[in-house]
């Protein structure tokens, strides 16, 4: 465990670290970034409009700004990890990705993205509404396997908790990046759906054939909580069913 880290909410002075941990997180430890395949976006592209993107802060989906937590050492970056509340205002945080990247696409390619999705959508699961969802989890290769990426999670559910008094949090991630699935079953994660495809097409976009859909439930999050005992009290959780 490393001392004097600092975790905080990203700002648009962060973004640039923020573009990193999400390029990295979608490479999965190996070389695809995914969004980069699926919708046909070449990686400079990707990164430009991830940027301008980033700017806008806009909510409830994989790419808000203010959902993300930066963790710092000595004013270096070493971590970051995404959030959102899902479809709070109704929309599928799905949608509201698709609808954010269409104006950066490549449009002779339209129906290409189209097929695409047709493709991995048996690799693709439904986000439940009101759930918190992780996304993007990144510690720096020389400070990884010491907490820190825990530390993330735990500060992101607490931090969120406060806000919206959620009771699941999901993650949904490849099963093969072992590194981030034994993270996650290491905060408490539980495997709760996973599907695999078969379709060698699927290596055109992913990395790796299985993802797995994983949730912290109540019990986690009231254990993980049990220091905030005043705000859990002043919860109905009958309200959150």
């Amino acid at each position: 465990m490393i001392d004097d880290i600092q975790i905080r909410q990203a700002t648009t002075n962060d973004i640039d670290f923020v573009i990193e941990a999400i390029i990295e997180s979608e490479k999965s430890s190996s070389n695809t970034i995914s969004s980069c395949n699926v919708f046909n976006i070449p990686e400079e592209k990707f990164r430009s409009a991830l940027k301008d993107i980033l700017q806008q802060d806009i909510e409830n989906y994989d790419y808000f700004l203010s959902g993300f937590l930066v963790a710092e050492l000595k004013d270096e970056y070493i971590g970051a990890s995404g959030s959102w509340l899902e479809s709070i205002d109704g929309t599928p945080s799905g949608l509201i990705k698709a609808t954010v990247l269409f104006p950066y696409l490549d449009k002779t390619k339209v129906k290409e993205v189209s097929k695409n999705t047709q493709i991995i959508k048996n690799l693709t699961f439904t986000r439940k509404k009101g759930t918190l969802q992780l996304e993007h989890g990144y510690v720096r290769e020389p400070y990884r396997r010491q907490g820190i990426f825990t530390q993330l999670v735990k500060e992101n559910i607490k931090r969120n908790f406060d806000k919206y008094k959620f009771d699941l949090s999901q993650v949904i991630l490849f099963k093969q990046n072992y590194k981030s699935y034994n993270a996650n079953l290491k905060v408490g994660y539980q495997v709760v759906e996973e599907r695999n495809v078969d379709n060698p097409e699927i290596f055109n976009f992913f990395p790796f054939n299985t993802k797995v859909l994983m949730e912290f439930n109540k019990e986690n999050i009231m254990h993980l909580l049990k220091e905030h005992l005043t705000i859990i009290n002043s919860y109905d959780y009958s309200l959150a069913s």
